[in-house]
């Protein structure tokens, strides 16, 4: 009989993102191991030593043979984890050691890990980030089962080199539509070194440049070198005509950034007959 692999997946990256994906089988098995803490931030001078040390709770009622590595990560657009096959644009993975990188956890007891390594002297400032992972090497399935479980569970690692690091971000696109009511999407870039939080507002202005609406946008995270889209949908009436709309976003930076799109607003088609 061919083997079946069920993976249950728990993540916990950023006090943004808990992420939890299973996929289902004809047996379904309890997964229940834990790590403190999930997230691990540190500020360190380059050429530095960093050491922390991570906690493993096992399932209460089996031994687990569990193996620990790192993976990188980064957001997409959308605000989406995605888990890289190789090293992130600024991955600490080669810095940093695991040990041990695989052990015995018995049934309802806990073991440490340590993660610790050296920041390369020639480092610049600013912030550099990847993911590590607990996961439990799969048993051989019962007979008659075919079914093989695995199960992992995740935290992040953000290291803020000191130094001078560079803030810098930039609107690269802004779309506007009206369907009973003004969507679309600001998408902003993040060119610096340092984790930004834009947040802003949408102005819609008439053709006189008056202000006839205006709501906020969300704060969002964007990492270095990352893109993040802010998606809005407001619900409003505007009579017909053309319209200029304002994005406005504050990231932290020495000046607001802006963006704008034209709208028009046609006669509504019961108001035409």
């Amino acid at each position: 009989m061919q083997k079946k692999r069920l993976n249950l997946y728990c993540f916990f990256l950023l006090t943004l993102v808990v992420g939890f994906f299973a996929l289902t089988a004809e047996t379904a098995v309890a997964i229940n191991f834990s790590i403190s803490p999930p997230r691990w931030e540190i500020e360190v001078e380059p050429g530095g030593v960093v050491e922390g040390s991570f906690e493993v709770t096992g399932a209460p009622d089996r031994d687990l043979r569990v193996k620990i590595y790192f993976q990188d990560w980064r957001f997409n657009p959308r605000g989406e984890v995605e888990f890289l096959t190789g090293a992130g644009s600024r991955s600490v993975v080669s810095w940093l050691r695991i040990e041990p990188a695989e052990m015995v956890i018995p049934a309802g007891e806990k073991r440490v890990f340590r993660i610790f390594g050296t920041v390369p002297p020639e480092t610049a400032g600013g912030d550099y980030w990847s993911g590590f992972f607990v996961e439990m090497v799969p048993e051989a399935p019962r007979a008659g089962s075919g079914v093989v479980v695995t199960g992992r569970v995740g935290g992040g690692i953000f290291l803020t080199v000191r130094g001078e690091a560079r803030k810098a971000g930039r609107i690269t696109d802004f779309a506007v539509e009206w369907e009973n009511g003004l969507s679309g999407r600001v998408l902003f870039v993040n060119q610096g070194d340092t984790l930004l939080h834009p947040s802003g507002r949408v102005e819609v202005r008439d053709s006189q440049g008056k202000t006839v609406e205006s709501f906020s946008l969300p704060e969002i995270t964007v990492f270095p070198g990352n893109e993040r889209e802010i998606v809005f949908a407001e619900t409003m009436t505007l009579p017909a005509g053309d319209y200029v709309v304002l994005a406005i976003l504050d990231y932290g930076g020495a000046r607001l950034l802006g963006a704008q799109a034209l709208l028009r607003v046609d006669v509504p088609e019961e108001e035409e007959r």
